[in-house]
C-alpha cells in the first residue's frame, strides 16, 4: 500500500512553516559634503577635523565611516584611509575629546607601514598600532619580548602584539570594522562584496602588528571610575593624550620598525614619551 503524504497546499495557512531567506544587511554610501556629514556627525568640531573635498560618508547604527577625506590633528594632517566615529567608544561629558574621531587607519608614508589609532571602548582613551609585514626581523615576537635595547621608545611601552586579526568578509559590519585591528580593504567590505582575493593588500595580509596604550599612571583616562588609578581627581598630574600625541607616536614607532628591519640605528623623532619609571606598574628606562 503506498504511504500517503500530506500536501502543503492542505495545510491551513496560519499553521504553515515557511522558511524565511534572510538578504545580508547592507550599508547605505552618501557622498560625504558638509551638508551629508555634519547631521551623521552631529558636531561642527568633528566636521572640522575632515580635510578635502568629496569622499563618502555611510552609518550603521552608532558607528560611521568616512573615506576619502584626510583627517586634522592639532599639530598635522593624517592621510586617512578609513575614519571612524563610534558611539559604543565615545568618552563622556566635555574634555579634550570632543570632535575626535575612534579609529583612523592611514599608511604611513615614510615607512609605508599601515597604522592605526584606535580608541579603548570602555575607558576612552586612545591607542596606537603599526602592522610589519612578514619579513620583518620583529615579525611573530611577543611585545614583552622585545629586547629594551632595541630601539623602540613609545609611550607607556608596548602593550600589544598580535597577527591581523580576521580580514572582512562580504557580511562584516561597521561595528565590527570600527574595532578591528588590521590593514585597510582596497575596497570596504562592509559595503561592497569581496570579489577577489586583491581586495586585500596582499602584502599585509598576515602583518603583525605592535601597538601601545595611553591608560598609563601618567595618563587622564575620560571614563575612569573616581578614585580609579586613572581617575581625573588624582594627585598625579595626568594628561590625555589626544589624537595628535597619539598619531605623532604611532608614526614614531613606525620609523622605528623601519630603522631595526634596515638595520639603521633608530632615527631621531619629534618629542618624547614620558619615562616607564613614572609607571608603577612598569620598571626601567622606555621600552
Amino acid at each position: 500500500m503506498a504511504k500517503t503524504t500530506k500536501s502543503k497546499a492542505l495545510v491551513p495557512a496560519g499553521q504553515r512553516k515557511t522558511s524565511v531567506m534572510r538578504k545580508a544587511a547592507t550599508v547605505a554610501v552618501a557622498p560625504a559634503t558638509d551638508g551629508t556629514l555634519l547631521p551623521i556627525l552631529g558636531s561642527d568640531l568633528a566636521l572640522a577635523k575632515l580635510i578635502g573635498d568629496g569622499g563618502d560618508v555611510m552609518r550603521e547604527g552608532g558607528v560611521v565611516l568616512v573615506t576619502g577625506r584626510a583627517y586634522a590633528t592639532r599639530a598635522c594632517v593624517v592621510p586617512a584611509e578609513e575614519i571612524f566615529y563610534d558611539q559604543a567608544a565615545r568618552p563622556d561629558g566635555k574634555g579634550p575629546w570632543l570632535g575626535e574621531a575612534d579609529k583612523i587607519s592611514w599608511r604611513d608614508g615614510a615607512s609605508g607601514y599601515d597604522c592605526i589609532m584606535l580608541r579603548n571602548t570602555d575607558n576612552g582613551f586612545l591607542c596606537g598600532y603599526v602592522g610589519i609585514p612578514k619579513d620583518h626581523p620583529l615579525w611573530g615576537w611577543d611585545a614583552n619580548a622585545v629586547p629594551p635595547d632595541i630601539g623602540i621608545d613609545v609611550h607607556g611601552g608596548l602593550t600589544y602584539s598580535r597577527l591581523c586579526e580576521e580580514g572582512p568578509s562580504p557580511t562584516r559590519r561597521l561595528a565590527v570594522e570600527a574595532r578591528r585591528i588590521c590593514h585597510v580593504t582596497l575596497r570596504p567590505a562592509v559595503y561592497h562584496p569581496v570579489e577577489h582575493a586583491t581586495d586585500h593588500r596582499v602584502e599585509d595580509s598576515h602583518a603583525w602588528w605592535f601597538g601601545f596604550s595611553c591608560d598609563h599612571a601618567y595618563d587622564l583616562i575620560p571614563n575612569a571610575r573616581p578614585n580609579s588609578s586613572g581617575s581625573k581627581s588624582s594627585e598625579l598630574g595626568r594628561i590625555y593624550r589626544d589624537d595628535a600625541y597619539v598619531v605623532r607616536e604611532t608614526v614614531a614607532l613606525a620609523a622605528q620598525l623601519r630603522a631595526i628591519a634596515e638595520g639603521d640605528a633608530a632615527p631621531a623623532r619629534d618629542g618624547a614619551p614620558p619615562p616607564l619609571g613614572l609607571d608603577p606598574r612598569r620598571g626601567g628606562g622606555r621600552g
